[in-house]
């Protein structure tokens, strides 16, 4: 037993010792309105909106997408990327139901990218507005 609590100390001391910095994107209090989106079923549409120029000099870890504003009260997808223009990486949807959405696991954006986003809704040509919770491990 003794051994167990001195491997779970060291984990945690090991953790404590790592210095995490909440980002928001877009900076400041105001989200970003997405622009309109198609709906599900139909493929992405080709353009997106830009909820940061860049996520800061450091690597951020997104682990909260709150979503709010709907104009329309349905069921919306938000797809969440980055990178330079033609040149975008996405990550899979998360599906947002009058609720904030907690990620089971960091999407990890590298260090001056941008971060972009895309929409769609269960009847197609609505928006809803995004704010991007991360951290950076410093």
């Amino acid at each position: 037993m003794g051994s167990v609590f001195r491997w779970v100390r060291r984990l945690y001391l090991f953790f404590a010792a790592v210095t995490r910095r909440l980002v928001v994107l877009p900076d400041g209090a105001v989200p970003v309105t997405l622009a309109v989106g198609v709906a599900f079923g139909v493929a992405w549409p080709a353009g997106y909106t830009v909820v940061a120029a860049t996520v800061g000099a450091k690597a951020v870890r997104i682990f909260q997408v709150d979503m709010s504003n709907p104009s329309v009260v349905t069921d919306y997808e938000v797809r969440l990327g980055y990178g330079a223009i033609g040149a975008e990486t996405w990550f899979g949807p998360v599906t947002y139901n009058l609720a904030s959405v907690t990620l089971p696991f960091p999407l990890e954006v590298p260090a001056g990218q941008r971060l972009l986003a895309q929409n769609r809704d269960a009847i197609g040509g609505n928006n809803v507005d995004v704010k991007v919770l991360a951290y950076t491990i410093e």
